[in-house]
């Protein structure tokens, strides 16, 4: 338990102090201390998971097993070696005038933020907490696209931010759906939006509206995966984004996706 809300509480108490954090230099090297120390806590994380079994905690409202214990570790993992990487590229860019103070402490706190919302989404049990993280995901990100706000990096982030919300959109009203059939078995509570009680109780949901459901989910869920032909935004995005950002967008938010269909699909 303690090793897992260290794992998510790292990132997230670390991207509010550091988007008050004034000193760029010190900012960095904070960002490199929460990267080491999330990735520390998810290897003790991942030992326990591996050992003991699978497990649920706080309510059930979090789940872990082999499968998503090992996506927290390589999140973590790529996390970790970004910030190494972005402290010299980031002060490189700031020496050049590329970014000022204000957006270094955006950067630092947003890159940090989206460490949070992907953590989150790996290890919630409730389908409509994911949806949450994925949308946390995309909003740091959008942000840290447009970082250098120039026309080209702008115009970037507006596609990422409008072909995305219109999938996640997609995703929401497929979340809905499942909801809707859930309910009449599982009731009103979040039991109706619980992954492991929605995979107890697959046989009893209405099969139908399962795979209209999926449908949205697939369309919804594949835009941020990035698959054609809605992957219109990643060239872009790419291409006008930091580097470490581009290293995060490829390395870890379309693991998330990808992770959310794989959950949904064994419905």
């Amino acid at each position: 338990m303690s090793l897992f809300l260290a794992t998510l509480a790292m990132p997230l108490l670390g991207g509010l102090l550091l988007g008050m954090l004034n000193n760029p230099a010190l900012a960095a090297r904070l960002n490199v201390a929460v990267g080491i120390a999330t990735f520390t806590a998810s290897l003790g994380l991942a030992g326990v998971v591996l050992t003991s079994g699978a497990q649920e905690s706080i309510g059930g409202w979090f789940f872990l097993d082999a499968f998503n214990v090992f996506l927290v570790a390589l999140t973590a993992f790529v996390g970790m070696t970004t910030t190494i990487f972005s402290g010299p590229y980031m002060r490189h860019e700031r020496e050049h005038g590329r970014v000022d103070g204000r957006r270094m402490r955006l950067y630092h706190s947003m890159f940090q933020l989206f460490q949070f919302g992907m953590l989150l989404g790996f290890t919630t049990n409730n389908i409509g907490v994911l949806w949450v993280s994925l949308e946390l995901a995309t909003l740091a990100t959008v942000l840290l696209v447009s970082l250098y706000r120039t026309p080209a990096s702008i115009a970037a982030a507006w596609k990422y931010f409008i072909l995305c919300g219109m999938g996640i959109a997609l995703a929401l009203f497929g979340t809905v759906l499942i909801f809707f059939t859930s309910s009449g078995v599982l009731g009103h509570g979040n039991e109706a939006l619980t992954w492991t009680m929605l995979l107890t109780h697959a046989s009893e949901l209405d099969p139908t509206v399962m795979m209209i459901a999926f449908c949205f989910l697939m369309v919804g869920y594949g835009t941020k995966v990035g698959l054609a032909p809605m992957h219109a935004w990643l060239p872009d995005a790419h291409g006008e984004g930091p580097t470490p950002v581009s290293a995060v967008l490829s390395g870890l938010l379309l693991n998330l996706a990808l992770y959310a269909l794989v959950r949904l699909k064994v419905l």
